[in-house]
């Protein structure tokens, strides 16, 4: 058996414990692939009408489709890289005993399990940082060597507060912004918002803020609590409404920006600084994969593999060496724009 063969390696990936990711985890749970290099994905705007009376005698009344779109998107492609030289495998893996006998071939098998999971977790890095850009920007930007797009989902449910109306003002006041904004979704929306997430620096500004502790006294009337706690998947659950069962959280995971200004990388926060939204974990989001493209060297033929995960290998003989790629091609998809809501507020 090859262990180098797609198919083989494809296997090993798909039995790799997840990186786990809030964004990802919580909203774009529904995941489809594709054979094809493009994708059609449906959006819905939402109506609340309601169905018609009519007399028994006339019949029914025609309803017109509304709020449907499709799109159809090309993924972009995702591929990560590791290069294995022969020399590597004489030398010891990290970890591994100063007196070994183990061989260059076991030491070879060892290695393509750690570079798997590696290029693994850089993609679905890659893959929360898609779903963040998504819901907080209703955009995503696809910039890298040879490439310069924008995804643009039509997102129009954004609002930036200034002056008085900022939570750093003390004659602002959060929970009725919050409760208000709420109701806004529930009119253009399909479902109720049920979860808000607040940037790392809006948080203490909630918190603090006159108004809200003014509410958390009223502790027999239990409008809202805050009860801070961290979880297991990056996020820490803040507190709720109670009033309208929403639950607050803050996200605090960050990514390294190096393809703005390649020459002056920065580390930038998954949640926009001073930024809150508020959405539906019962929304319909995805996140779906085209296909890959990948090339037989035996058959002298390119072919389009399915899957999330799609990993080759090749060796080059000038230097001679050994490429690992794990390929994929994700697109983080909110099908019901209308369905969150964001807000600049600090």
């Amino acid at each position: 058996m090859n262990m180098f063969a797609t198919r083989t390696m494809m296997a090993a990936v798909q039995r790799m414990a997840p990186v786990h990711t809030f964004l990802r985890d919580t909203f774009f749970r529904n995941v489809a692939t594709f054979p094809t290099t493009k994708v059609d994905v449906d959006f819905k705007k939402g109506n609340r009408r309601l169905a018609p009376f009519v007399h028994p005698v006339i019949g029914g009344k025609v309803m017109e489709h509304q709020g449907y779109q499709t799109e159809s998107y090309s993924p972009p492609l995702v591929a990560p890289d590791k290069v294995t030289k022969a020399s590597d495998l004489l030398d010891r893996l990290p970890g591994e005993n100063i007196y070994s006998q183990r061989t260059p071939e076991d030491r070879a098998i060892e290695r393509l399990g750690l570079d798997l999971a590696e290029l693994d977790e850089t993609i679905t890095r890659r893959e929360e940082w898609m779903c963040a850009q998504a819901l907080f920007t209703g955009k995503i930007p696809v910039v890298g060597e040879g490439i310069n797009e924008v995804i643009d989902f039509g997102f129009s449910n954004k609002e930036t507060l200034s002056g008085t109306s900022l939570w750093s003002d003390p004659a602002s006041d959060p929970i009725a912004y919050i409760k208000a904004k709420h109701t806004l979704v529930q009119k253009t929306g399909f479902v109720n918002c049920d979860i808000c997430i607040m940037s790392y620096d809006v948080v203490p500004a909630f918190i603090n803020h006159p108004k809200v502790k003014d509410v958390l006294d009223k502790t027999k009337m239990e409008y809202a609590t805050i009860a801070p706690r961290q979880l297991p998947n990056g996020a820490t659950y803040v507190g709720t409404i109670n009033e309208l069962g929403f639950d607050i959280y803050q996200y605090n995971t960050w990514y390294v920006d190096d393809w703005t200004d390649p020459k002056n990388p920065v580390t930038l926060p998954l949640v926009p600084e001073g930024t809150i939204g508020l959405f539906s974990t019962q929304a319909n989001y995805s996140l779906v994969y085209g296909g890959v493209e990948v090339a037989d060297e035996k058959t002298d033929s390119i072919t389009i593999v399915e899957g999330t995960r799609v990993p080759t290998s090749w060796v080059e003989k000038r230097p001679a060496r050994r490429i690992l790629n794990v390929s994929a091609k994700p697109l983080a998809v909110p099908h019901e724009v209308d369905s969150w809501f964001i807000a600049r507020v600090a």
